[in-house]
């Protein structure tokens, strides 16, 4: 299990949790986006912590943080409402997104708890339409151990073969065993 994983499986549980977004829920990808991609859903894995669990070891109890960008858009109706359109629709959002990692059967499979969920939600109006974003990070905690970290590199064992020593002109008693792979 590393961070690479959590966000995999993180991109998995929404886009099978029908949010507005639908399938548009991305990673990695190039952060721009445009009217014809709303709403879409954005997943990076920027902070990854490891606490150790010991001296002996390489055993951790790790946190990656999730972090999931929604963004949608709203247009002024007559009663110039498109602000709070945008806000109701990053809201829903949230909540869609809330669902879909929580409840998500194999992220909490693999994990051992979502330490903290935290989320803010912008409207910004200054184009033709009103934007709402959510900010949406989840810390997704985690046991790593040996098996998680590259193992030693190790040349194969193709045979043994083995001498004794003796004084010169003496039979020197030996064993050769060659191994299959």
């Amino acid at each position: 299990m590393n961070s690479a994983t959590i966000r995999t499986l993180t991109v998995a549980a929404l886009k099978a949790a029908a949010t507005d977004a639908g399938d548009r829920v991305y990673s990695p990808r190039d952060w721009p986006t445009t009217s014809a991609d709303y709403p879409v859903l954005l997943v990076q894995t920027p902070f990854d912590h490891k606490h150790s669990m010991g001296r002996n070891a390489p055993q951790f109890t790790s946190v990656t943080t999730v972090r999931i960008t929604g963004r949608v858009e709203a247009f002024d109706t007559d009663t110039n409402n498109g602000a709070g359109l945008a806000e109701e629709a990053a809201e829903q959002l949230r909540l869609q997104v809330e669902q879909g990692v929580i409840n998500s059967f194999e992220l909490t499979r693999q994990t051992q708890q979502y330490k903290e969920v935290r989320s803010t939600i912008d409207v910004d109006s200054s184009g033709d339409s009103h934007i709402g974003q959510l900010l949406y990070e989840i810390d997704v905690e985690y046991f790593q151990g040996p098996e998680d970290f590259f193992p030693v590199e190790s040349v194969p064992l193709n045979g043994i073969d083995l001498q004794v020593g003796m004084p010169d002109g003496t039979t020197k008693p030996g064993f050769n065993a060659d191994l299959q792979q």
